[in-house]
């Protein structure tokens, strides 16, 4: 049976333009799993920093169970860059932390095997260890000592989900977690928080990761708290047959006051014979709507139609050093094609489209933009604001006016208003915006100069589900092209048709949305498996029939095409270790696992470093 975890009572919490919470009384249960949602700038996040005890309520009180331990994921990961992974992750006071810090303190510094009594903790505690190490594995991570100086922006912000992961607490408070995570990973965490034995709330856009986790959903709608029992799935049809039911009310309220109305135009003489609550009745139902006016966001910009050639890619290939992303990519792009890019994290997704816009070059084949071709870009990176500007000096310092698909020509301030921005949060700096307003903001800045190619890099991060409605309802009727990087499976599969996969360093092109290519790639994985067991090949060609090898560079290249898939399978081998022998495994045999993975990784970089060398002279 569920037990309340906390209980919050009369809370009130509101900033100089926006009330979050007003008079607020609710609790949270033991294993609730509560999808958090809401329009950008509604008070998520705010509510989220309340619980975690980094803001706090105007009045009111959040009240938690004895000795619960709480989790928190902000939506930007604050870590200090000069620690390494394994000091993040046990970061806190906790006495296990405590020891497997000082344990991997002192094998970095080759002096562990001294130091037996600890040996001997860690070696009472290694539960722990292989927790994490199986968290961090699922994240990306297989070296504890590595500097997060040397960590991307969503490699800090994979690890600090993981440093909340591991700390096992017993309420986890999730602000936007899948962001960053590929889609494999984020089917991970889906299945992993539906067998966490304790209780989440997490705020996400991602649609089907709210129907498989969430138990209940939470909606915060101008300062009020609404719940609804069961999935997102389940909120919608709840939030379906409320719209009936106050429609049912306004119809009724309508044909009441008309009734009123008639009895109002019989004249003077006999409104003055009607008592006055009559007449106050009538000036209720004049003032009373049941259908609160939602105002929806507008996107509605004049297309700029297509020529003949539209976008063609010709054996397109990108390194960076000996650091080969991808190679002889070729498309040619035809009218309204819709189109997903799959692949895992620095796989090269975000690199293609800045060869495609002109950003970068690549490193060798061609690309051809047609003359009539128009890109909206929609970057993933943060976007460079002026904290000081305002809402509409941002719009204006981009376009006085902006006109519509219907021809009309509205306003810097009209369209920020269909976006909305109204009069008053026009005047507001960029400072004040949540994350997901700032990020409608460049949506409006990026699209409203009538393209007919729009590129979006992971435009689901941080915007609310309404606005990712009306993007996708624009999208479906928008007659240029699609291009769209995005972890988001619900998106991908509104909103493309096709699709672009990162395999290795190749790009295949797949005739279907996410869902087929799920299902595709499910059916070929079990295939596979009962065929083959052995790790797939990346290097298949072969080049007995080169000119250009000497004939020990061919022999060395030949040894390097065995070489490079052993390695791979000796990898596997350790990962399948660890996870199905966790429990038997000791501190020592833990630590000599580790360096030979160190070892076996480093041979394969070697080897690869070599073979790209000896390829180049092909």
């Amino acid at each position: 049976m569920s037990k309340n975890i906390v209980s919050i009572e009369n809370l009130q919490k509101a900033f100089p333009d926006k009330v979050i919470s007003e008079n607020s009384t609710f609790g949270i249960n033991s294993q609730d799993k509560i999808g958090l949602i809401g329009i950008n700038g509604c008070g998520k996040s705010t509510f989220l920093k309340m619980l975690a005890g980094l803001e706090y309520p105007d009045s009111g009180s959040i009240v938690f169970r004895s000795n619960l331990k709480i989790g928190y994921l902000p939506q930007q990961p604050d870590i200090n860059p000069q620690h390494s992974i394994y000091q993040h992750i046990y970061y806190s006071n906790d006495p296990e932390f405590e020891i497997l810090r000082e344990y991997h303190y002192l094998e970095a510094t080759g002096k562990l095997h001294e130091n037996k009594k600890l040996l001997e903790k860690a070696e009472s505690i290694w539960q722990t260890e292989v927790k994490a190490k199986s968290i961090l594995t699922k994240l990306g991570f297989s070296d504890l000592h590595r500097k997060i100086a040397t960590l991307s922006g969503g490699q800090k912000r994979r690890l600090d989900l993981a440093r909340v992961l591991v700390n096992s607490p017993d309420l986890l408070l999730l602000d936007e977690p899948t962001n960053h995570l590929d889609i494999e990973t984020i089917e991970w965490f889906q299945n992993f928080l539906i067998n966490y034995n304790g209780s989440a709330i997490f705020v996400t856009h991602d649609r089907y990761f709210l129907d498989a986790v969430s138990q209940r959903i939470m909606e915060i709608d101008q300062g009020v708290f609404h719940f609804y029992q069961g999935n997102y799935s389940d909120y919608i049809k709840q939030k379906q047959l409320q719209q009936i039911d106050l429609q049912r009310k306004e119809t009724r309220r309508k044909a009441q006051l008309q009734k009123e109305l008639r009895w109002l135009q019989r004249g003077a003489k006999a409104r003055t014979s009607k008592p006055k609550n009559h007449l106050d009745r009538v000036k209720e139902l004049l003032d009373k709507s049941y259908l609160s006016e939602n105002k929806e966001l507008d996107i509605n910009f004049r297309e700029k139609r297509l020529g003949k050639t539209i976008l063609e890619l010709k054996n397109v290939s990108k390194k960076y050093d000996n650091n080969l992303l991808f190679q002889d990519f070729s498309h040619i792009f035809q009218k309204q094609e819709r189109i997903g890019i799959l692949g895992p994290n620095g796989c090269g997704k975000t690199t293609l489209l800045k060869i495609i816009t002109g950003e970068i070059e690549p490193s060798s084949g061609s690309i051809k933009v047609g003359i009539n071709t128009k890109f909206a870009y929609f970057k993933q990176e943060k976007h460079n604001f002026d904290p000081q500007q305002s809402v509409l000096e941002f719009v204006k310092e981009k376009a006085e006016h902006i006109r519509t698909k219907d021809g009309t020509l509205h306003s810097a301030s009209e369209m920020l208003q269909k976006f909305l921005f109204d009069k008053k949060m026009q005047q507001n700096k960029l400072s004040s915006l949540s994350g997901g307003e700032k990020k409608r903001l460049f949506l409006l800045s990026s699209l409203m100069f009538g393209s007919n190619f729009i590129i979006l890099d992971e435009p689901t991060n941080d915007l609310d589900i309404k606005t990712l409605e009306i993007l996708e309802d624009y999208l479906d009727t928008f007659r240029g092209c699609i291009l769209v990087v995005s972890h988001d499976r619900y998106f991908l599969d509104r909103v493309t048709d096709h699709l672009f996969v990162f395999e290795g360093r190749t790009i295949r092109k797949f005739p279907g949305n996410y869902s087929d290519y799920l299902l595709v790639k499910r059916y070929r994985d079990a295939e596979k498996k009962e065929k083959d067991k052995e790790p797939k090949k990346v290097i298949q060609k072969n080049m007995h029939s080169s000119q250009k090898l000497s004939y020990n560079e061919k022999r060395e290249l030949e040894q390097l095409e065995k070489q490079i898939p052993e390695l791979e399978k000796q990898l596997q081998n350790l990962e399948i270790k660890i996870e199905t022998e966790a429990a038997t495994l000791s501190a020592s045999d833990f630590s000599e696992i580790s360096q030979q993975q160190q070892q076996l990784q480093k041979e394969l970089e070697e080897a690869e470093t070599r073979w790209l060398e000896l390829q180049e002279k092909v």
